[in-house]
């Protein structure tokens, strides 16, 4: 018997499961599919390789989760800071996201001059440092016991408290305050804010919005690929002899007296004293029994859905050298059966060998879509939704990058919810976790702690919530909690 088995080995499983490892746990990691990487993962055609999902990475200085795990692990990935983090292309524009805040706040301004506008940039600075600041020093939040809530009564906090009230003001409040909420400036804030909190201004916490409005400053790139640091952190794992066992898929979880008994689709039986599930809660709810899968379903309810992606990859034949890897393109036109009006383009870099051959890129673009647009579909419909999808996102690739449309595309491949549910077994294709708004933050969502001793959870529908920096912070938080 382990002492601990982890469930899925995308990113928030793999950093519990080897932090786990190295501080004396033994420790088992379980996926369902062929690769680790989760919703961060690849494939490849021939000589290319393409992100699945996620494309950008940061939260990697020291004080920040990535460069906390790094270190602790003491690996190194191979990363390239992007400045340009982010180019919008929108009614025109070229808005480049400049690492340097005076550098941004002269762009911003130059783009959407307003009275106001460094008051409200210099804000989103402000609350994304505190937030950082408190996320470093505090591993127990959510707090979930008087304990908890102690250890946050600290005079190191207390100066910290004023940032609590923005999970509660929207960002759509915070521009008219200042007069900044112009429909094409909104817009603009719109389209970002889906990216990091799934909600736009009217709903978008500013608290939240804060770290995902300024994360473009710290913005890398892995070579090789987003699974690569997720590789470097599965051979600490191994080398640590942590036991690692793919294409094993977990069916049921039944809590025993003083252990867990997990079985999967190949017949196999583990055992250990305790879970980290980084699986969705909807898949909890369908893999638990008792009260345990009693918890899992009220809170199911209470999160009835979550957004799709439509994604688009293909391979270019291009030495085009760009002033940055990562755009967010404002469409001319609604996206057919998609509810984002812009949608996102992560490029390899120029001189990445192992993701494409010299004088080719890949590129991977991403939208949010509703995933009831692609499920139960007779397969002409499906097949038809997305060629007409396909098309209008290439056409608009074409025409925000004038000197790529002549470029060779091969292996474009398109993928829906669908796909996702099917590689990655995610309810109804679900990613980038439950939206975060102003009636619904971080303070509701779904903790780390459960009601059952020994069972914990981590990925991007429980604390803290979406992307890389965030289902990490809840990994860590988790082992902390664990070795005390």
């Amino acid at each position: 018997m382990k002492d601990w088995i982890v469930i899925g080995a995308g990113y928030a499983g793999i950093a519990a499961a080897s932090v786990l490892q190295k501080r004396g746990f033994e420790t088992d990691l379980l996926e369902a599919h062929s690769l680790i990487g989760g919703c961060a993962s690849y494939f490849k055609r021939k000589n290319f390789l393409f992100d699945v999902g996620a494309t950008t990475f940061s939260g990697v200085l020291a004080s920040q989760p990535l460069g906390r795990l790094f270190l602790e692990l003491d690996i190194k990935p191979q990363l390239r800071k992007i400045d340009p983090g982010m180019i919008i292309k929108i009614s025109g524009k070229q808005v480049m996201r400049y690492s340097k805040q005076e550098s941004w706040l002269e762009e911003i301004n130059f783009h959407f001059p307003g009275k106001n506008m460094d008051k409200f940039w210099k804000k989103i600075f402000r609350l994304d440092k505190i937030a950082w600041e408190f996320i470093e020093q505090n591993s127990k939040i959510p707090p979930r016991s008087i304990s908890d809530f102690l250890s946050l009564l600290k005079l190191r906090n207390l100066n910290k408290i004023q940032m609590l009230p923005e999970l509660f003001r929207s960002v759509l409040r915070e521009l008219k305050s200042l007069g900044l909420e112009s429909f094409e400036f909104k817009n603009f804030l719109d389209e970002q804010l889906l990216i990091t909190t799934q909600s736009r201004a009217d709903e978008a916490p500013m608290l939240t919005s804060a770290l995902g409005l300024a994360y473009p400053a710290e913005t890398y790139y892995p070579i090789g690929g987003m699974y690569k640091p997720a590789e470097l952190m599965l051979a600490k794992f191994k080398e640590e002899k942590g036991d690692l066992f793919l294409k094993d898929r977990v069916i049921s979880i039944i809590r025993k007296t003083g252990f867990y008994e997990v079985s999967t689709t190949k017949g196999n039986i583990y055992t250990a004293k305790g879970i980290i599930s980084s699986l969705p809660i909807w898949n909890m709810a369908e893999i638990t029994e008792g009260e345990i899968q009693k918890y899992f379903i009220s809170k199911s309810k209470k999160n009835i859905s979550a957004p799709g992606a439509f994604t688009q990859n293909f391979a270019i034949e291009s030495n085009v050298d760009l002033p940055s890897l990562y755009y967010q393109v404002h469409s001319r036109n609604p996206i057919p059966y998609c509810e984002a009006g812009a949608f996102f383009v992560s490029f390899s870099h120029i001189e990445d060998r192992e993701k494409a051959p010299e004088g080719f890129r890949t590129v991977t673009i991403s939208t949010h879509t509703k995933t009831s647009e692609w499920l139960g579909l007779s397969k002409e419909i499906y097949q038809a939704k997305k060629e007409i999808t396909a098309k209008f996102i290439l056409a608009e690739f074409d025409f925000a990058f004038p000197e790529l449309q002549a470029a060779n595309k091969i292996y474009s491949l398109s993928g829906t919810p669908d796909t996702f549910e099917f590689y990655t077994h995610r309810k109804n294709g679900y990613v980038g976790g439950i939206p975060h708004s102003i009636h619904s933050n971080l303070l509701f969502m779904t903790p780390n702690v459960t009601p059952f001793k020994n069972l914990f959870l981590v990925g991007d529908t429980v604390f803290p919530g979406q992307g890389i920096p965030a289902v990490v912070l809840g990994a860590l938080n988790v082992a902390d909690r664990i070795s005390g």
